[in-house]
């Protein structure tokens, strides 16, 4: 099973989709959907972006990236998952193995929530995820292999 960075999920939003590309990832999402899990730093990341689009007067972004986030909340429901404490004891390790790379929080803590529950992250982030010693893996690159 896996949960998706936001890197990937952006891949996913109607503003990748206006560029008219559908990488075949998109196609495997499909297909193993219920395999796939998100943090809910994502959906703060998300978030972050249509308030930032807002506050640059980018209305029509921020209305579209809205109205996208609602139905990857609705879509993924029970599938994401909170940064609790156990994936705070899972993040502290990570702090510490990848601390010469200097990888952001909300990397750490993706990849935490992955580890504390046995996930894999499919991330397009390699730089950040290859020091952090968890599972990851590029399907943007290959596709992974069914779980």
């Amino acid at each position: 099973m896996f949960l998706l960075d936001t890197n990937v999920v952006s891949a996913t939003s109607p503003l990748a989709a206006a560029q008219n590309t559908r990488p075949p990832f998109l196609s495997w999402l499909e297909l193993h959907g219920s395999d796939i899990y998100l943090s809910s730093v994502t959906i703060a990341e998300i978030w972050h972006g249509i308030h930032r689009a807002e506050r640059l007067e980018a209305v029509a972004k921020a209305r579209r990236l809205r109205n996208w986030v609602i139905l990857i909340e609705n879509l993924y429901g029970n599938r994401i998952l909170s940064f609790g404490n156990k994936e705070a004891y899972a993040a502290g390790a990570i702090l510490d193995r990848a601390r010469a790379h200097e990888p952001g929080f909300a990397d750490i803590a993706i990849a935490a929530t992955a580890d504390a529950n046995g996930l894999t992250v499919l991330t397009a982030n390699e730089r950040h995820f290859r020091p952090m010693g968890v599972k990851w893996w590029n399907p943007l690159k290959e596709l992974p292999k069914s779980t």
